[in-house]
């Protein structure tokens, strides 16, 4: 593994979308004409979304994707602007609009999606920052981006290239990837220094284990750690050193969406920066609770006053800038 540079640098390869957001008295059948209570306009894409997370731990985020040309463009890209990521690497696609995800949100918090990918599909691989990639201390993947070329093409050639310049690789796992790129996913698994999911996309991936044999089995296929996320029950992580079950803080839940992608984010430059798996999964595990106290996904993500707060005072040096 690399030493750490002065200045902690991340790349992330993943969608950017604008989110529009209807907060539900319950799930529409088909047929049903159903009001909403709320409606928002809002940043999110697992991309998105894990970069602006790091950039609140004090991380310089690099992220990598492509928007279309279109009004979305400004409310996908707000939150990002506001909170100091790196768009230099953005792709700009005149022909595809940039991705929308419609957000249901139901009584419980729980969200359902309705996905139009857009502009993200067309992620060029001959367009990517390759010297920033090879310098980078972590290089993140939502997996999403491994669903369709040439988007698909462009993640593994990241991959390829960190790994090769002995960049830790994180891959934040979803269900349509679970569903669709299984085979490759599980080819991935030696190149990945982290890989992260909830228990359905655990079940998806590997439906003949529980979670405590799917963890020995992702780590017996070279992944050097594992983070499965579990809602209210918080976490269970695991490295060749050991693995623990970790509860999360109790919050009042509003809205679920991002909360996986902050998780990831937090998890993932905790390991980088040297803390053990109970000191990684109480950063993680507090922040995804935070997300979830506010409306929205890259919106809600804690700011890190917000999180010195309420984390404890011995794990500070993990949001340091």
């Amino acid at each position: 593994m690399k030493p750490r540079q002065k200045t902690f640098q991340a790349v992330v390869i993943g969608d950017i979308n604008a989110d529009l957001t209807f907060v539900l008295p319950f799930l529409p059948k088909t047929g049903d004409d159903v009001p909403t209570e709320d409606l928002r306009w809002q940043s999110g894409g697992t991309g998105l979304n894990m970069a602006v997370a790091l950039t609140r731990l004090g991380v310089h985020a690099l992220l990598i994707g492509r928007i279309g040309s279109d009004p979305a463009a400004g409310v996908a890209l707000r939150v990002a602007h506001e909170s100091g990521v790196d768009l230099s690497a953005l792709q700009q696609d005149r022909d595809h609009a940039t991705g929308l995800c419609g957000v249901m949100v139901d009584p419980s918090a729980q969200r359902t999606f309705l996905s139009y990918r857009g502009a993200n599909v067309f992620c060029d691989p001959e367009l990517l920052p390759i010297p920033q990639i090879v310098t980078a201390d972590l290089l993140i993947v939502g997996a999403h981006a491994l669903l369709e070329d040439p988007q698909r093409r462009a993640a593994l050639k990241a991959i390829e290239i960190a790994y090769a310049s002995d960049v830790p690789v994180t891959l934040d796992l979803c269900i349509p990837a679970a569903q669709t790129a299984r085979r490759s996913i599980l080819s991935l698994l030696p190149q990945l220094h982290l890989i992260c999911m909830n228990e359905e996309e655990l079940r998806t991936l590997l439906p003949d284990y529980g979670i405590s044999e799917a963890i020995d089995f992702l780590l017996r296929s070279g992944t050097a750690h594992v983070a499965i996320k579990r809602g209210a029950q918080g976490c269970s992580v695991a490295c060749a050193e050991g693995r623990l079950d970790v509860l999360p803080p109790a919050v009042t839940t509003i809205d679920t969406n991002g909360c996986g992608d902050a998780f990831v984010a937090a998890y993932a430059v905790a390991i980088m920066r040297g803390a053990d798996l109970s000191a990684a999964a109480a950063l993680a595990n507090l922040i995804g609770a935070l997300t979830a106290t506010r409306p929205g996904a890259a919106d809600a993500v804690p700011s890190r006053a917000e999180i010195s707060a309420c984390l404890d005072h011995s794990l500070h040096y993990l949001i340091a800038g």
